[in-house]
């Protein structure tokens, strides 16, 4: 078993209630891990995620570049490069890029949204 890869060895894809969004799944189940995932995800400017909550999972965002607006249970703030966001599961959440270039995030499910 590897320990590692590439994010070019790794297919992108979009979620379901996604618009202008697609991410790569970097380590989870297929990688043996059972708690967690990391994935990259990349929003086009205009993109969005729907309002949407996950019932039993908890999520954190690290921004690494572009610009966020980002509703959680109705409290709403933009965040840029270097912030991070961790939303508990049930919260009700919405995202969408409000800057001029693609925006790039690391995203962290814990446990695993997709087994």
């Amino acid at each position: 078993m590897n320990y590692w890869k590439s994010i070019k060895d790794v297919e992108a894809y979009s979620p379901p209630g996604h618009e202008g969004t697609f991410n790569r799944r970097l380590v989870g189940p297929d990688e043996g891990m059972e708690h967690m995932e990391v994935i990259i995800g990349e929003m086009e400017p205009g993109g969005l995620a729907d309002p949407h909550f996950h019932e039993d999972i908890e999520q954190i965002m690290y921004i690494l570049t572009g610009k966020m607006h980002i509703i959680i249970e109705g409290k709403e703030t933009v965040l840029t490069e270097g912030d991070v966001v961790w939303i508990p599961k049930k919260a009700m959440h919405e995202v969408k890029n409000v800057g001029d270039s693609r925006l790039k995030f690391v995203l962290m499910y814990s446990p695993q949204k997709v087994k």
